[in-house]
C-alpha cells in the first residue's frame, strides 16, 4: 500500500511539473505573440538580463600584437555596457591567428552548443588563400525535433539563459609560441570548462590547388544555416583593410551577404574614409591588423549595428 501511495505521489508531482512547464510555455509564447503584434519581438533573456555574443574568426578577431582587452570583442563589451540603460552583454573572443574558414566550419556547431550565444559575429576568409583547408564530414544542423524545440521553446531558452547566468566558466584561447618564423603550421587550443577545441593552421604547399572563393562562400552559408538552426542571430563582417587577400575575401563576403540577405557590417567601407591611403598608422599596423584605436572603431560600429538591428535604443542586441 505504501509503495503504491509513493508511486501516486511521484506521479502527481511529475504531472504537476509538466502542467507548470506547459503553463509557463503558454505564458511566454502568449506574451511574445502580443508583443509581436506591435512589430517588436520579446526575448526570453529579459528575465535574466543576460546576453552573450560570440566573436569567431582569425587574428583580426583575436587581436594580434595587442593585449586581449584591446581586441574588438572586449572593446565591444565595454562600449555596449558603458550605457546603464541597456541590458549588459558578455562578449567571448574565439578568434585564432591563421584560422581557415573550413576549420571554423568543422567546429562551429559544437561551439554554439557549448557556448550558447545569442548572437555570433563572424570575420573569416583571408587566410583561406594561403592555408590548407581541413577535412570534415558534416553538413548544417539537422532540423530534427530536438533542434525544433531548441529554436521555438521559450521555456528551454529560459533554462539555457538561467544556466548560463550561473555559469562561472571562462573561455581561454592559447597557442604554441613560434620559435622558427618559417614554421609551416601552428597549433592552439580553446578551452571552456572541460570542453576543448583544437585550433591552428597549416600553410598550403606549392602546387596544391584549391578553390578558396567557392569554399569560403559555401562555409559562410554553413555558418548562417547552423546559427539559424541553433536559434542564434548572426552577423558577418568584412575586413578593415582593402589590400592583398583582405580585398579578395571581402569581395566573397560581400557577395554572399548580398545573395543570402545575411546581416553584414562592411568594415572596409567604414575604414575607407579614415584610412584612404595604404598606410594608416593611427588605426592599423603595417601588416593591416587593427591597432587598439582601430578596434575601438570596429567595436563602436558593431555596437551601432546591433542597436539598429534590435529596432530601438536600449533593447537587446
Amino acid at each position: 500500500m505504501t509503495k503504491h501511495r509513493g508511486l501516486r505521489i511521484m506521479t502527481r508531482i511529475a504531472v504537476s511539473l509538466a502542467i507548470y512547464v506547459i503553463a509557463l510555455e503558454v505564458l511566454l509564447q502568449s506574451a511574445a505573440f502580443l508583443v509581436s503584434m506591435t512589430g517588436r519581438e520579446i526575448e526570453t533573456s529579459w528575465i535574466t538580463g543576460n546576453r552573450r555574443i560570440l566573436c569567431v574568426g582569425d587574428s583580426n578577431t583575436y587581436g594580434l600584437w595587442l593585449e586581449r582587452h584591446e581586441a574588438y570583442p572586449q572593446q565591444l563589451e565595454a562600449v555596449w555596457n558603458e550605457s546603464g540603460n541597456r541590458p549588459r552583454v558578455e562578449v567571448l573572443n574565439l578568434g585564432f591567428p591563421g584560422t581557415n574558414s573550413s576549420r571554423l566550419r568543422r567546429d562551429f556547431s559544437r561551439m554554439l552548443d557549448t557556448l550558447q550565444p545569442d548572437v555570433v559575429i563572424v570575420l573569416v576568409g583571408a587566410n583561406d588563400y594561403w592555408t590548407r583547408p581541413v577535412e570534415f564530414e558534416r553538413g548544417p544542423r539537422d532540423a530534427n525535433t530536438e533542434s525544433f524545440l531548441e529554436r521555438h521553446s521559450r521555456v528551454l531558452k529560459l533554462y539555457d539563459m538561467v544556466r548560463r547566468a550561473l555559469d562561472t566558466r571562462e573561455l581561454e584561447v592559447t597557442f604554441e609560441p613560434i620559435a622558427d618564423p618559417g614554421v609551416r603550421a601552428r597549433k592552439g587550443k580553446a578551452r571552456f570548462g572541460d570542453v576543448e577545441f583544437e585550433l591552428g593552421f597549416a600553410k598550403s604547399s606549392y602546387g596544391e590547388i584549391y578553390k578558396p572563393d567557392e569554399a569560403l562562400e559555401e562555409n559562410l552559408g554553413s555558418f548562417a544555416a547552423d546559427a539559424e538552426a541553433f536559434g542564434a542571430g548572426i552577423v558577418f563582417m568584412t575586413y578593415a583593410s582593402r589590400f592583398s587577400a583582405y580585398r579578395t575575401a571581402n569581395g566573397v563576403i560581400r557577395r554572399f551577404a548580398e545573395a543570402s540577405g545575411a546581416p553584414l557590417v562592411d568594415l572596409e567601407q567604414v575604414f575607407l574614409p579614415v584610412c584612404p591611403e595604404r598606410d594608416c598608422p593611427e588605426l592599423l599596423f603595417p601588416d593591416h591588423h587593427p591597432r587598439a584605436a582601430g578596434y575601438r572603431l570596429i567595436a563602436e560600429t558593431v555596437a551601432a549595428h546591433l542597436r539598429h538591428r534590435s529596432g530601438a535604443e536600449g533593447q537587446q542586441p
